[in-house]
């Protein structure tokens, strides 16, 4: 199974939400962002007695199409894409048994929602399969319940799908990551609830 964080906005949470998620669903991750935030996060994990996260980076398409090659079918996958539109970012769309696409609920977003549909619907168009993007709505305020301004927004695009599963803002979230470990290892909390709900989600819509 490989499962493509992307967003053509940076900011989102998508390195975030792919360190989480590994763990969850043990998971090794490709990472697309030059950035090369998880692989300093990797690092601290290692320093700090924990096992690594087996993470590649993929600077073309050349590694991007070796490192998919060696993915056995049995094996979850993770990609982390950066925060623009490349050759990279669109195989990476293509190559994904399920794309991701964090956004919080502001008006906000939809600016960004418009352009990464644009490009998910120019790779389906290329490619000529019908890629969709699942909305996952991330870092919300724990007390809100109204996710209306993304949802109603979603429903009007062709490429895109909401997700079930809402991520809200925990600091378990950010002291874990500074510690190189990640939410799912702690075993108990909300934010551990919720990278367990996603990633039984993220099965779910994966075998679909």
């Amino acid at each position: 199974m490989i499962v493509t964080f992307a967003h053509t906005k940076g900011g989102v949470g998508k390195s975030l939400l792919a360190w989480n998620t590994a763990i969850a669903l043990k998971a090794r991750i490709i990472d697309l962002d030059f950035q090369k935030t998880l692989l300093f996060v990797n690092e601290i994990r290692q320093q700090n007695g924990y096992k690594a996260i087996q993470i590649d980076q993929a600077q073309s398409l050349e590694e991007f199409f070796s490192f998919c090659g060696e993915v056995d079918d049995n094996e979850n996958i993770i990609i982390d894409v950066g925060g623009f539109d490349s050759e990279l970012t669109r195989m990476a769309l293509y190559t994904a048994d399920l794309v991701i696409t964090p956004a919080a609920d502001r008006v906000t977003e939809l600016a960004g929602l418009m352009k990464f549909h644009e490009i998910v619907e120019d790779v389906s168009r290329n490619v000529g399969a019908d890629i969709k993007a699942h909305i996952l709505i991330n870092n919300v305020n724990p007390n809100a319940r109204d996710f209306g301004i993304v949802r109603d927004f979603a429903e009007e695009y062709e490429h895109f799908e909401m997700m079930e599963t809402i991520i809200h803002q925990r600091a378990d979230f950010y002291k874990t990551m500074e510690e190189g470990k990640t939410v799912y290892e702690l075993g108990k909390g909300k934010a551990y609830k919720e990278i367990k709900k996603l990633a039984k989600e993220i099965k779910k819509r994966a075998k679909a």
